[in-house]
């Protein structure tokens, strides 16, 4: 960042970075041309007689990278927190520093992280409207720096715990946030492919977490596992480096009163050509309406559409957590190890390899999420995975039946199974269940109805990783059986329960909950869903709201969800 005298000053103002010109009329740059070439600017404040820049001279490209890659970060240090925990607990050191924990107590210090990630989020739900988006990040970053720096200082079990639980509410309210701000400051046309570009972003944490404790495993002292927890400092550095000097988001300024600050945000995020003035204006409307339509808590829980569209989101993300993705993620290592019979460097080795490959499985998604649909994605993905678990379950228990032969053999097919499970897992599930809920709750619910399935993805994701350890030491093989049952039930859940989203807009979506309030979906036919999503069809005895209430009971909010999406101010077009 570079800081820059001016002349003397009492208030903040905003600077170009180029002198200004005096076009013609008829020039692009005019003031009579409303879409005006804007240069990028940049705040400065005056401190004893002297102005100093606040922020460096970027332009728009710029600050948008610049966000992207605070928001990245954030995803990054939540995919790496995912696998360094299963790295560190197979070395010796750690065991021995520790005294060879039980296997409760290795799954209760690594899933109590879990327990924080939910705190971290409600804690969301209630202060993050009130704090806004960057104030935000800070907060729950610097949480999370003292739950790191005291898990890297652990002196006993206890430090661990409570550092484990500390970093974890850091990173609930930070994964909670991240996105919301990443998306409320992008372009229009960067919005669609957000999320899965955030879960690429999350895989490659994991990537580097297996990279980090492969490359300390050979160390014989503590810096074998303190160090790997230690580097996440780097991810904190980052994002408390980039946070504080980027836009914060015009949309929240809005919800708050503070008109004219957004529209100077506004201006440093949008393109040279965009008609800054119709621009906000439009935000503003959607923003307004938005706020007249939010329903209580009360009303999402009383039954009818709201309920069953809020279900339809908690259920996609519970049933995320129970293919048993963080079984395999939080613990590959040890999976590796204790079921498929690997030595610790063998085993730290083939888990980076796959972990690179599930990695580039997420990107691959990006080309086949909005083409193939959501339904037919997760249930093809859902039958692979439970023919991985399947797999897995079998080769293990001949790996390792007494007097059995050539043991190698049946753990080299068990890793073939994990790998095509990751894949599977990379291709179709990693995403859609955290775009899900933001697509299927109708706006008067969508902070709800996304808040509430946060939030029941963290409690199963506990559930799971607290389990793995014991499931493993008393069950073998028949844990991995269990999640091939989980992953199978999935099919027939989705085909008759979940409502295909793909290639509709949030209004279309509303109309077809509208004309289809019950619950089975398989019957529906494509034609039908289409006639529907265009506008072209509704069913005679359909005289609902999206969210179950009786036509004519509340039209403001009809006219709020129809008005925004038709200017392309809310929704997959605009969700500032």
């Amino acid at each position: 960042m570079s800081y820059q005298r001016l002349t003397d000053s009492t208030e903040i103002t905003r600077t170009s970075t180029f002198d200004n010109l005096e076009p013609s009329s008829k020039s692009p740059r005019s003031k009579q041309y409303h879409h005006s070439r804007r240069p990028s600017t940049r705040s400065r404040i005056s401190l004893a007689g002297r102005t100093f820049f606040l922020s460096p001279a970027w332009n728009t490209a710029r600050t948008h990278t610049a966000i992207s890659v605070a928001a990245g970060t954030v995803m990054c240090l939540f995919g790496y927190e995912q696998g360094v925990f299963g790295g560190i607990i197979v070395g010796d050191e750690f065991n021995r520093y520790f005294h060879d924990p039980s296997p409760g107590l290795v799954g209760f210090v690594t899933s109590v992280y879990d327990l924080g990630c939910f705190a971290g989020a409600v804690l969301t739900l209630f202060v993050g409207e009130w704090l806004g988006r960057k104030r935000m990040l800070i907060i729950f970053t610097v949480i999370m720096a003292s739950g790191i720096l005291v898990q890297t200082g652990a002196q006993n079990m206890q430090h661990l715990l409570w550092g484990r639980f500390v970093a974890g509410i850091g990173n609930g309210g930070n994964t909670a946030t991240a996105p919301v701000w990443h998306v409320e400051t992008s372009h229009q046309a960067a919005k669609g492919k957000a999320v899965v570009k955030e879960m690429v972003v999350n895989v490659m944490g994991f990537v580097v977490s297996n990279m980090i404790t492969l490359a300390f495993s050979g160390i014989v002292t503590e810096a074998q596992w303190r160090f790997p927890l230690g580097i996440q400092l780097i991810f904190i550095v980052i994002i408390l480096g980039l946070v504080p000097i980027l836009p914060e988001s015009p949309r929240w300024l809005l919800s708050r009163g503070r008109d004219a600050e957004a529209k100077k945000e506004l201006e440093q995020l949008s393109e040279e050509d965009v008609d800054i003035d119709l621009e906000f204006e439009e935000i503003r409307e959607s923003v307004r309406q938005e706020m007249a339509v939010q329903v209580s808590w009360g009303k999402i829980f009383k039954g009818g559409q709201a309920t069953r569209r809020m279900l339809l989101g908690m259920g996609l993300q519970v049933c995320q957590q129970l293919t048993g993705i963080n079984v395999l993620c939080y613990y590959l290592p040890l999976v590796l190890v204790k079921s498929v019979g690997l030595t610790q460097l063998s085993s730290r080795l083939l888990a980076t390899g796959i972990a690179i490959a599930y990695m580039f499985a997420t990107a691959a998604s990006l080309f086949f999420i909005e083409r193939l649909g959501r339904r037919p994605l997760l249930m093809s993905m859902a039958a692979a995975q439970s023919i991985a678990f399947l797999g897995i379950a079998i080769s293990t228990e001949i790996g390792h039946e007494p007097g059995a032969g050539g043991a190698h053999i049946p753990g080299i097919v068990a890793t073939i199974f994990i790998s095509l499970y990751f894949l599977a897992f990379g291709f179709g599930w990693v995403a859609t269940p955290w775009l899900y809920p933001a697509e299927v709750n109708s706006l008067s619910m969508r902070t709800k109805g996304a808040a509430l399935a946060t939030a029941c993805d963290w409690l199963f994701n506990y559930f799971v990783v607290q389990t793995t350890p014991p499931g493993i030491h008393y069950l073998h093989w028949g844990l991995y059986l269990v999640y091939a049952v989980f992953n199978a039930s999935f099919v027939p859940l989705i085909y008759f329960f979940i409502v295909e989203t793909a290639g509709k807009s949030l209004e279309q979506i509303d109309r077809w909950f509208a004309a289809h309030p019950g619950w089975f979906v398989h019957k529906v036919q494509d034609s039908e869903t289409s006639k529907i999503g265009n506008g072209l069809f509704v069913k005679p005895n359909a005289h609902h709201h999206s969210d179950g209430r009786a036509s004519g009971e509340n039209d403001a909010e009809a006219r709020a969800v129809r008005a925004p999406l038709k200017r392309g101010g809310v929704g997959r077009a605009r969700v500032w």
